[in-house]
């Protein structure tokens, strides 16, 4: 555990040759992006060739996807804009949402979605006129882009008492199209009911499902609802006997428990449970029917907290449903007029939170929450004006305290389903990132800014960062009680490449550490701003991309510096000699000048250049009296000039403690 003080003189991205950049942080302009369009899938088990298309492509070291697939890059590709690939996917992979990055020796790409599907694709091709639609078959899903102005068709032939479900899936990819359905008999005149825009609880994203009474031949008309369009207009047209649920029901469950999840939405008749264990941040399930495909799958997610489900009747405070503290349950407005109630036992004097998400877990629900206390003295309840329903409320006494909840509008039906939680206010925190991808030199290290800490609730305390990928931790460091690190002036968190590791990609998650009262709480740093901008901003990206840091690994740089200490320790009013080291490439002979890369409040580093020809240097560093307690990491930076520019090459940080002194 080391702790660094954010440097004041700019931000440094470690990418080829570290380079020095002015704040506010920047994303190096050399890094690959990738313009591939959001509907890109293919099949578990199977395999896709396919051209990434993108800027700064070239010199591709590797490309990582989420589901664990084998990727072969083209060897003779060359085109900084097109890098041809084949994808081989595991047969176990899941369904939905995935994503994929191209790393280079540059840097690594923003993410693209990559959907993985059951049903058979069929590409959109010239199908802009209702008198000359596409003719499909289902099962299948139609992979396609909107044009502005226009509207794409499709025709297939149903027979009687056949069920479908015709999904345009789009904003749910990070498709900036926002599509309408309109389903039509075989003339062309549009069948009643059978329209959807902005289907509830999809983000935007139109369905419809319907058992048609009589064989026919229809229509499915998909366009933009305002008919805009362009190449990265796309969508995923999914139809078949494929359950459209909206959710799941329950909502959430407990960190290592198992449950049996249903669904919530609309027409799930014979719609079948799915067995689901609590692990990492989230968890997807798929409806399915005993016969069919499955459907779009959706979130159940995992909460360290007891979770329950509702039990009706609970329409009544004398009749409500006990909720643990801090804990969860599941509830939904399923008849008209529902009124739910939930109690909780309180610690007198006690803060307490109560919190309804429903937009939050795409379930259209608005509620509205009241408390009152065992004499039914109204204690808070929640403002619909304002953005998420939380309502705060200090305990009267230790008798149980009644929650009820009521539907803003007073609707009910199947997709009325909401979360209700009750936790104490205690002292918390959050920590998030501008950026989602880093790169560091094989056997090397890089620099992660991270720009946003919230203490909240009177939490002042230190916080520990450290990056772990699959193989274990890459780097720790602490940010200090007193930093407020700013997009002008980044804590950054250092991370530490292995020697000889092969350039290409890495993924992993930066985990933030605090103490609050006597516990240890961990939390998955944020990078939802950095996401949600390359998804055109979708309004609830995958929680799994949101947790997700990419690193690439490039070349080694012609420099290696490795920075110790004599000792361990570095006592308050003492002395520690410090020895750095050059290990220098071919035609690297020149001076080094060295300098802090990231300054330590209060110590004085009076470092010199490694003289041409040399190989190390030694120099003493000397801690003030009053210097605080703690642990250090001195981090110091070289510059060197490769193919006539400068590169700044990362020392090897040097772990420092500074002991407590001695009680007299």
């Amino acid at each position: 555990m080391s702790k660094l003080v954010p440097a004041a003189v700019g931000a440094v991205f470690a990418f080829a040759s570290i380079a020095l950049a002015q704040n506010p942080v920047a994303m190096p302009p050399t890094y690959p992006t990738l313009t591939t369009l959001a509907n890109l899938g293919g099949k578990p088990g199977g395999s896709v060739e396919t051209i990434l298309t993108g800027t700064n492509l070239k010199d591709a070291t590797g490309v990582w996807t989420s589901f664990g697939g084998t990727v072969t890059i083209d060897p003779k590709q060359s085109d900084a804009a097109k890098l041809k690939v084949s994808i081989a996917i595991p047969a176990e992979a899941k369904l939905g949402w995935h994503s994929i990055r191209v790393a280079t020796k540059s840097g690594i790409s923003n993410l693209r979605p990559f959907i993985l599907d059951d049903l058979p694709e069929v590409a959109e091709k010239d199908n802009n006129t209702k008198a000359k639609p596409q003719q499909v078959a289902a099962p299948c899903v139609a992979v396609g882009t909107a044009s502005a102005e226009t509207a794409d068709f499709y025709k297939l032939s149903v027979k009687s008492g056949e069920r479908l479900t015709i999904d345009a899936v789009a904003r749910r990819l990070g498709s900036p199209c926002d599509p309408v359905l309109i389903v039509y008999d075989g003339t062309g005149k549009e069948l009643p009911g059978l329209y959807a825009d902005d289907t509830p609880g999809l983000q935007g994203d139109a369905r419809v499902s319907h058992v048609f009474d009589k064989a026919m031949d229809i229509i499915v008309e998909v366009r933009d609802a305002t008919y805009r369009g362009g190449g990265d207009f796309a969508y995923r047209l999914r139809i078949g006997n494929c359950p459209g649920a909206t959710t799941a029901f329950p909502l959430a469950i407990e960190r290592g428990k198992s449950a049996q999840i249903g669904f919530a939405g609309t027409k799930l008749d014979g719609v079948l449970p799915v067995a689901v264990t609590g692990a990492g941040e989230v968890q997807y399930a798929a409806p399915k029917r005993a016969e069919g495909h499955a459907g779009w799958p959706v979130p159940v997610r995992v909460h360290n907290h007891p979770e329950a489900t509702e039990a009706e009747p609970n329409d009544a405070a004398d009749k409500a449903n006990a909720i643990a503290v801090p804990g969860g349950i599941s509830a939904a407005f399923a008849t008209k007029g529902d009124l739910d109630h939930f109690k909780f036992v309180p610690k007198k004097g006690a803060k307490y939170a109560i919190t309804a998400l429903s937009f939050e877990l795409n379930a259209p629900t608005e509620v509205y929450v009241r408390t009152f206390d065992a004499k039914g003295v109204d204690l808070g309840k929640s403002n619909p004006q304002q953005v998420g329903v939380r309502v705060e409320i200090t305990a009267p006494s230790d008798e149980p305290i009644t929650i009820a909840c009521e539907h803003t509008n007073y609707l009910f039906g199947p997709n009325e389903v909401y979360h209700l939680s009750v936790k104490p206010i205690e002292s918390d925190f959050s920590v998030s990132l501008p950026f989602e991808r880093f790169d560091a030199p094989s056997g090397g290290v890089a620099l992660i800014p991270i720009t946003g800490v919230a203490r909240l609730n009177g939490f002042a305390g230190p916080i520990e960062v450290s990056f772990h990928d699959a193989k274990g931790e890459l780097g720790t460091a602490t940010i200090p009680a007193t930093a407020n690190p700013q997009p002008n002036a980044p804590f950054f968190l250092p991370i530490r490449i292995a020697a000889g590791m092969a350039p290409g990609p890495i993924t992993g998650q930066i985990k933030a550490t605090a103490k609050i009262g006597d516990k240890p709480v961990t939390k998955i740093v944020s990078t939802l701003d950095a996401v949600k901008g390359s998804l055109a901003n979708m309004p609830s990206p995958p929680t799994e991309a949101t947790s997700q840091v990419a690193l690439a690994i490039v070349p080694e740089l012609p420099l290696k510096l490795e920075a110790t200490a004599e000792k361990a320790e570095l006592a308050a009013g003492g002395m520690l000699k410090i020895k750095v080291k050059a290990i220098r490439g071919d035609k690297i002979d020149a001076d080094i000048p060295l300098a802090v890369a990231l300054p330590i409040a209060g110590l004085t580093v009076p470092v010199a250049p490694i003289a041409k020809g040399k190989s190390e240097i030694e120099f003493a560093i000397a801690a003030p009296a009053n210097f605080a307690a703690g642990r250090y990491s001195l981090l110091l930076k070289g510059t060197i000039k490769v193919a006539g520019k400068d590169v700044a090459v990362l020392a090897t940080p040097v772990n420092i403690t500074v002991p407590a002194p001695p009680k007299k």
